[in-house]
């Protein structure tokens, strides 16, 4: 049945208008028909549902995450302590990655999109590695994903740390998400690499041959997240990452670029006239301490903004970002607007990428919307909503995906949420034994 939500706020980012008050959104066949001002007329084979002047905002995006982490939380730290990217890598996701089976890769497929749903967020570009559980698992993730009614893009990480035959696999499960869901509306499956300074020369030519059999496919890949890749390029003969993975083809504007921070003004250049996708990862990039990327670059290149793992909340993590940025800005120099690339970079991103409006509350766009029963202590209005949204509103209480409510009251819907962590925690316990053997 179709449905009109009424009494609503509204509150649309970078869109106009931006804020209604006392509005109503009509969702006809999964999509938005129509939103206003209340009063709204009915027709008569439509269902009233009163919303209770609750906050609607647009579904969330996460432009870059690692859902296989989602085991990560609370665990041991390394015997030793890194003492650099690389080492970060080796030493913690290098062995969770190897530790992961069957069974750890779906609890920590469920109880990271569970997360995801509880923080209002429902487009997700994963980025997934399990090199002893390959073949099936991006069936394995697309399948949760259409059991919580999320949208995914799949990516399974190339790369040559393992030998060719894991290239080989993880290239062949990439493929074989490119074939099974082309058509597939709710998953965007793409060709994951891990980053240029884990890939050989013959390794790209691999990739370029095989994308040539799947037109508008494009990559998912780390780029210039640390000095460590850039000069691993400089090493092999070339000037920058950029250049490195234009050599091959795999500059482009189906693709996804995350982090960038290392990119040099020629690697910018490239990117904005190629009109590719990138990725800002704030949180992750100071927890790493790689560096910070900058500024002019992220306004330059209309980076979207991913969290790398590190996190579900895509508002916590623009928060936290504006502050880790500003901690390095000195009074007056202005920041970068973090909420711009959560609330119109991402969905710019994810239309062009799943090809068709995305995390919008217009016309034509998926009902896909999160409800906050916020009760502001101060005045929210169309000029200072920014403020509410990083400081004040909590989780929502209310998430519908295409027209359909997948939390309601607070109460996940069509799964049971208590055997999803049951299982998670049993899970990761398995999952870091299993870490320890590799240690």
């Amino acid at each position: 049945m179709n449905k009109v939500l009424t009494h609503l706020t509204i509150l649309r980012p970078f869109q106009e208008p931006v804020y209604i008050e006392n509005g109503w959104i009509r969702i006809i066949d999964s999509r938005v028909a129509a939103f206003g001002k209340m009063p709204v007329r009915l027709d008569d084979d439509e269902l009233e549902i009163n919303m209770g002047n609750k906050l609607v905002l647009p579904g969330m995006i996460n432009a870059h995450t690692h859902l296989y982490s989602a085991l990560a939380l609370g665990m041991p730290a390394p015997g030793q302590a890194p003492q650099n990217f690389v080492q970060i890598l080796e030493k913690i996701w290098w062995k969770l990655d190897r530790a992961l089976d069957t069974e750890t890769t779906l609890a920590s497929f469920q109880a990271g999109l569970l997360a995801c749903l509880r923080a209002g967020v429902t487009t997700i570009f994963d980025h997934h590695s399990s090199p002893n559980f390959t073949k099936g698992s991006l069936k394995m993730l697309a399948g949760v994903a259409h059991d919580f009614g999320l949208k995914v893009s799949t990516a399974f990480e190339g790369t040559d740390r393992n030998g060719p035959e894991c290239f080989k696999a993880g290239l062949d499960e990439n493929l074989s998400a490119l074939a099974d869901y082309k058509n597939d509306p709710q998953i965007h499956p793409m060709l994951g690499l891990h980053a240029s300074f884990t890939l050989s020369d013959e390794s790209l030519e691999t990739v370029r041959r095989s994308l040539d059999d799947h037109p508008g496919a494009g990559i998912h890949i780390h780029l210039a997240e640390a000095i460590a890749d850039h000069h691993d390029s400089g090493e092999r003969g070339y000037q920058s990452v950029v250049q490195r993975l234009s050599e091959y083809d795999l500059i482009h504007s189906n693709s996804l670029y995350a982090h960038g921070i290392h990119i040099t003004p020629d690697d910018a250049d490239m990117l904005f006239n190629a009109g590719a996708n990138l990725v800002h990862n704030p949180t992750s990039n100071a927890n790493n301490r790689v560096g910070m990327l900058n500024g002019v670059t992220l306004e330059m290149l209309g980076f979207g903004l991913g969290t790398d793992g590190m996190q579900a909340n895509l508002l916590s993590e623009a928060k936290e970002g504006m502050l880790i940025r500003s901690s390095k800005l000195t009074t007056g120099q202005a920041n970068v607007d973090y909420l711009k690339l959560l609330f119109h970079n991402n969905p710019q991103i994810a239309s062009r990428l799943f090809g068709y409006p995305m995390n919008r509350i217009e016309p034509g766009a998926p009902a896909d919307l999160a409800f906050y029963d916020y009760k502001s202590r101060t005045e929210l209005n169309a000029t200072n909503w920014g403020g509410h949204l990083l400081f004040g509103l909590g989780a929502p209480v209310d998430v519908m995906t295409d027209g359909e409510f997948r939390i309601r009251n607070g109460a996940v819907q069509g799964l049971d949420e208590n055997e999803i962590l049951d299982n998670a925690r049993t899970a990761s316990a398995r999952l870091w034994d299993a870490m320890e053997k590799l240690r």
